[in-house]
């Protein structure tokens, strides 16, 4: 698509989040217009795999993908305050004001650590993160009782994490609801599945019991400690993870958008994701209403197909692509060895498809870069297993990428972007635009200008 040839050369989009959607963003408009991505950390995170740095050692290195080596100048380090949307501007904490034609809200949600790292971190280093992991890694090891509090995604998962690793530890699910996986879209043969995995990795699952005494418990979760439920129970628990629940990031808008947003901080959008009553104006990913109840980094990417199409189409004058959302698709891991899939109406059990690689690669791939094991001359080995345990060391050929030093040129001292092939791409990798055929088969069917 030439999205208006040089006149959209010189449009100026703002992202506000690196997140899946925003990346994926990104990436789709780079070296096309005057791009600039603004988030807080120097790296994506991407947190499907960070339930599995918690077990394997060296993990993390997978799992943060530096910006800068994939846009350039293209990305802001910085974290935008407020917006303006009369004047048409992004306001930084640092006083910095931007100017936009387009702005894209990404700004994703927080939720607890390990699953999150937004709610645990005062700062955003790489190497806080790596040794956040490190010692929780350290602390299931010397933990025997486990509980979980929360039988959703991260709960769910964290368990058969650690399961899998540790077969071994006494871990407890709890959950609050009479099935895990909450969302009216997720049938009940899906949740005995989820539920029958964990039976097989000896996992205790307490269904309709909520924790009473979370106040009582040790902050970090961390120390023995007996965790009480509605139920009259009492666990006696080493260490203790909270995986209860998400909160969108909404503060950057409230103050504009409050009158367009759901019980949820959600912005309500329409057919073409433009928040309500805006038309420059685009929300993405966890901070939209699009899907309801399925905020999921699939959907993320999905919007921000569309979202590159309907900006360019918009600088075109050309009617705009409508998104349909789909029916309802989860896939779980359980571990390396477990995991459930739910596709429409299909549910497949014992399904690996995300639990060797937990998506990796892709998202590497998206950023047009190498995984870190790729770039030292070969994919690792897989790990050993010893009756059904991954061994302890892993390979040692993996190194993690470093971030671009900042632009010298650019307030704050902080990374700005580029447009240019030469200044945003990874060495030796040429930025590809987007496949229209991809976009179009995301983006549904056209529907008109507003």
């Amino acid at each position: 698509m030439g999205g208006g040839g040089s006149k959209f050369r010189s449009t100026r989009v703002i992202i506000i989040g690196g997140g899946y959607g925003g990346v994926a963003l990104a990436m789709a408009l780079r070296d096309k217009c005057q791009l600039t991505m603004i988030d807080p950390k120097d790296h994506f995170f991407h947190n499907i795999g960070a339930l599995r740095a918690c077990v394997e050692p060296g993990f993390t290195k997978n799992i943060f993908i530096p910006y800068a080596p994939s846009l350039g100048k293209a990305f802001l380090q910085g974290r935008a305050k407020s917006i303006d949307l009369k004047g048409k501007k992004v306001k930084l904490d640092g006083g910095q004001s931007l100017a936009y034609d387009y702005l894209v809200l990404a700004t994703g949600s927080s939720g607890p650590f390990p699953g999150k790292l937004n709610r645990v971190l005062p700062v955003t280093e790489l190497e806080l993160a790596t040794e956040m992991y490190s010692l929780t890694l350290e602390k299931i090891k010397s933990a025997a009782n486990i509980v979980i509090m929360g039988g959703g995604a991260v709960g769910v998962e964290l368990a058969g994490e650690i399961a899998t690793d540790f077969p071994g530890k006494n871990i407890t699910l709890i959950h609050p609801h009479k099935g895990l996986i909450d969302g009216k879209r997720f049938g009940d043969k899906f949740r005995k599945e989820v539920k029958g995995q964990l039976d097989k990795l000896k996992v205790n699952v307490l269904l309709g019991e909520r924790v009473v005494n979370m106040e009582e418990l040790p902050k970090d979760g961390f120390g023995k400690c007996k965790v009480k439920t509605d139920a009259r129970k009492t666990l006696d628990a080493d260490l203790v993870f909270d995986c209860t629940g998400l909160k969108t990031n909404s503060n950057v808008y409230t103050d504009q958008l409050d009158d367009k947003m759901d019980s949820q901080d959600r912005l309500r959008v329409n057919n073409f994701l433009q928040v309500e009553g805006q038309t420059d104006v685009y929300a993405i990913g966890d901070c939209c209403n699009a899907d309801a109840d399925l905020n999921m980094a699939h959907n993320a990417g999905l919007h921000a197909n569309l979202v590159a199409m309907n900006i360019q189409l918009g600088v075109s004058g050309k009617n705009y692509k409508s998104y349909k959302p789909g029916g309802p698709q989860m896939i779980l891991s359980m571990g390396r060895n477990h995991g459930v899939t739910q596709n429409g109406s299909r549910v497949l059990g014992m399904n690996k498809l995300k639990s060797h690689e937990l998506f990796v690669d892709k998202y590497w791939k998206l950023m047009k870069q190498a995984p870190p094991a790729k770039k030292q001359g070969g994919a690792p080995k897989r790990a050993k297993t010893i009756a059904g345990r991954p061994e302890a060391q892993q390979p040692k050929n993996i190194s993690r990428s470093k971030s671009m030093p900042p632009s010298s040129g650019n307030p704050n001292g902080q990374g700005k972007q580029t447009t240019s092939s030469a200044g945003g791409g990874a060495k030796g990798t040429k930025a590809a635009p987007p496949s229209n055929k991809k976009q179009q088969a995301s983006a549904g069917q056209k529907g008109k200008k507003k």
